[in-house]
């Protein structure tokens, strides 16, 4: 099919994620039934571009109802994806976007279709920018049974992330005896961190550099301290 001359793009979708540095946003995006039935009739065709664009292609002359409502499926198939991605519903003038969350839809975008929006001869683009979860950052150390260990430090080796001072805790349901570090400020959660944790060891010699960490925490892996706000890595010396 060409589309010079006769085919344009009528409507580009755009989501944006801030977890991905990549071009990606961690969604598929498709009409519901209804949807699908109108554009078919409309002679509009519904194409995915690229990981995180769409475009609503047709003729010239738009053959569809003012009337008319768009509904388009937000689905994700990562199961980490409801672990980094802020939950909270967005809109803006001209199209909203809703909570589903059954049936592995996420969210519906709405668009209601208006004169001006049929009228237009120029592609109009909808931008969705979704947010990151914001998450404090945990490390829970498991110090070395046969060895002396003296006082442990975290620190992140540019200083863009601060930890308060150490807790010498128990795992819970057990006696296991640990040493958390939890990040003064909650960090929104990336794919690639930009970060690197080190962990040291304070003794009257000097320091000693135990360990370089991971440079973030698993978004599915909770504190079992905080929950709903942690993530956190187990390590063991």
């Amino acid at each position: 099919m060409s589309w010079q001359g006769t085919y344009r793009i009528w409507l580009k979708l755009v989501v944006l994620h801030e977890y991905f540095d990549k071009e990606q946003c961690g969604l598929m995006l498709e009409p519901d039934t209804a949807t699908k039935t109108m554009l078919h009739k409309a002679g509009l065709i519904f194409k995915q571009h690229d990981q995180r664009t769409w475009f609503v292609i047709g003729e010239d002359q738009i053959l569809l109802d003012e009337e008319t409502i768009l509904n388009f499926y937000f689905k994700t198939a990562q199961k980490e994806f409801y672990y980094y991605t802020d939950q909270d519903a967005v809109s803006q003038t001209g199209w909203s976007l809703n909570n589903y969350n059954k049936n592995g839809i996420w969210k519906t975008l709405t668009i209601p279709v208006s004169e001006a929006r049929l009228k237009t001869s120029e592609t109009e683009t909808i931008e969705i920018q979704l947010k990151s979860q914001l998450k404090h950052v945990e490390f829970l150390v498991f110090p070395s049974q046969s060895y002396s260990m003296g006082p442990l430090e975290i620190r992140e080796q540019r200083e863009k992330v601060l930890f308060k001072d150490a807790e010498e805790l128990k795992l819970p349901g057990t006696e296991r005896i640990l040493y958390r570090f939890v990040s003064s400020e909650t960090l929104p959660l990336k794919q690639k961190s930009e970060y690197q944790f080190h962990l040291w060891e304070l003794r009257k010699s000097g320091e000693n550099l135990l360990s370089r960490l991971p440079d973030f925490p698993r978004v599915n892996v909770l504190s079992p301290f905080s929950p709903k706000d942690t993530i956190t890595s187990y390590i063991y010396l």
